[in-house]
């Protein structure tokens, strides 16, 4: 098992129909390929995290890179994994606000906007903590 986080900037504000368009596609393409993770929006930034079997994370990484719909991925972590942390999840999703994210103890130096802040960049621990917070 293999899992991958990353960051990165939507090109432009994301409506609530073009992310849906993102999710539908994702999740085809992720149950085919055995793949599980989980996707959170805000305020034109993407958190990410794949996981699944090394090759499969690759080949969907390398899908999403040529996605238009996003620039500037900043990879935080790719690490071995004993089990999946999003098991069942063909792609979990979450659009996030200040507000969701105000009483989340790991993120009280987080006052960015953005996912791809210096705060979550240079902390990635940060973002698995978050992803995992919206995964219920």
């Amino acid at each position: 098992m293999y899992y991958m986080v990353y960051v990165s900037s939507a090109s432009h504000l994301m409506s609530a129909d073009e992310l849906m368009a993102i999710l539908t596609v994702s999740r085809i393409r992720n149950t085919m390929n055995n793949v599980t993770g989980m996707l959170l929006y805000k305020d034109g930034s993407f958190m990410q995290v794949l996981e699944g079997e090394e090759a499969a994370i690759t080949k969907t990484f390398d899908r999403i890179g040529k996605d238009s719909r996003h620039r500037g991925i900043i990879i935080l972590c790719k690490e071995k994994a004993d089990s999946r942390s999003f098991d069942g999840w063909s792609m979990g999703f979450r659009s996030v606000n200040n507000a969701d994210l105000k009483d989340i103890p790991s993120l009280v130096d987080f006052r960015s906007d953005r996912f791809t802040d210096p705060s979550v960049v240079n902390n990635p621990h940060i973002a698995m903590k978050l992803l995992k917070t919206f995964y219920e």
